[in-house]
């Protein structure tokens, strides 16, 4: 009994030492890719919340459906679109200047427009800097927005 246990201890043995050998060959270190995080730069994150902000206050106005709103330094470029029994009349466009003007002081000149490929254009933009796009990217195409509604 005595030889059989001593058998089967030293087989065990052999196999731990066979095993161990063999796990360590084999072993393959994989590299996990770097895990960024998308963040927002301060600035960029600030002038956005300021375009949100201004979009959901022109929102609350009777008549305007939906609103996009983009802040280039002390511009502000309000697209609105209009629920279908309301106009875009100088009476709106004067109200959501006083508005802009009123609720967001760095705000200068305001320039308002009802036009759907502008609206979506904003949106747009807007979504990409949400998504960590910086501003510069964008500055030319922002700065043809402007002049096209001024």
């Amino acid at each position: 009994m005595k030889r059989y246990l001593l058998f089967v201890l030293t087989l065990v043995l052999i196999l731990q030492a066979g095993c161990r050998t063999k796990v360590d060959k084999e072993i393959v270190e994989v590299e996990e890719p770097e895990r960024t995080s998308i963040e927002v730069a301060v600035e960029d994150k600030i002038i956005i919340d300021r375009s949100e902000d201004l979009s959901d206050y022109v929102v609350e106005l009777f008549g305007v459906d939906d609103a996009a709103t983009i802040i280039f330094n002390d511009i502000a470029l309000v697209s609105v679109i209009m629920a279908q029994d309301s106009e875009f009349t100088e009476d709106t466009k004067q109200i959501i200047n006083n508005l802009v003007l009123e609720k967001d002081e760095e705000i200068s000149q305001v320039f308002i427009s009802d036009d759907e490929k502008t609206f979506f254009q904003i949106v747009e933009i807007i979504g990409d800097l949400m998504n960590g796009s910086s501003y510069d990217k964008y500055v030319s195409q922002i700065s043809k927005l402007v002049e096209k509604n001024k």
